[in-house]
């Protein structure tokens, strides 16, 4: 554990505490000789706080972590070095290896705004990777399994149609491939019939039906033939009204002719 980042005074009294042990004088006391176990369990009991050691990390305190720490970026607490282990009403316990940092403090209110005091307890740097790289594994874990179990969201129902009874269902052409075009509905017609113009907007029930549209004149003969379209009655009114023109020209020239 990097000893600089404790405060002189609470290093001093955790050491004090190894030396009361040893039953030695703290100036007697060689620094170098004693031990991160040691050196952690002294320094916990001056701060007057419970100490977290690597056997500690059972699956019920795992799981435990897991439940504060589920919407809490793992990065984030190893930056500012704790783990939330429980909450207990308004009180928040944190496992920590800098509890002593006022910085930790205000981040942890930070987060659990509905709490208002803290109790810590302390691990070493190493126990506390451990309990970091638990988390990961399990927050890994908890992804692998939604992509693995993730269900498509259905497609809402169509609108089916009632048929009548007996009837089959329409068909539905096929869509074209990517290239191809689309094929035009094929629509029979009655021998004679003319073929369907583009499609009009129906008039309204009662509403008054508009004039017939002026005949169209006849630039050449008609085909004919057995699939040949009828005349319309345009045309029919049209032919009529050539012939009366002709037959009333005869007339007038029979009675110009001489008896």
């Amino acid at each position: 554990m990097n000893t600089a980042e404790i405060p002189s005074q609470t290093l001093n009294e955790a050491y004090n505490a190894v030396a009361e042990r040893r039953e030695v004088s703290p100036a007697a006391l060689e620094r170098q000789t004693v031990d991160e176990p040691e050196f952690m369990a002294a320094l916990a009991y001056v701060l007057g706080i419970p100490l977290v050691e690597e056997a500690d990390l059972t699956q019920a305190l795992l799981a435990d972590c897991g439940k504060l720490t589920a919407e809490l970026e793992t990065a984030a607490l190893m930056e500012y070095k704790f783990v939330p282990l429980a909450r207990r009403g308004e009180t928040l316990v944190v496992i920590s290896s800098s509890p002593w940092d006022p910085i930790t403090a205000e981040v942890l209110l930070g987060y659990f705004q509905q709490c208002t005091q803290i109790k810590f307890a302390l691990a070493s740097p190493q126990c506390l990777q451990e309990l970091f790289d638990h988390l990961t594994q399990a927050e890994a874990k908890t992804q692998e399994t939604a992509v693995a179990g993730y269900m498509p969201k259905p497609l809402p129902a169509k609108t089916v149609l009632s048929q009548p009874l007996g009837a089959a269902p329409p068909t539905v052409p096929p869509p074209a491939r990517i290239g191809e075009r689309t094929p035009a509905v094929s629509v029979v017609m009655p021998p004679g019939a003319k073929p369907p113009a583009a499609a009009k907007t129906p008039a309204p029930m009662g509403a008054p039906s508009m004039a017939p549209a002026a005949a169209t004149t006849i630039s050449g003969p008609a085909p004919t033939g057995r699939g040949s379209p009828m005349l319309t009655q345009e045309d029919i009114t049209h032919l009529m009204n050539v012939v009366a023109v002709e037959i009333q020209s005869l007339m007038q020239q029979k009675t110009r002719r001489p008896l």
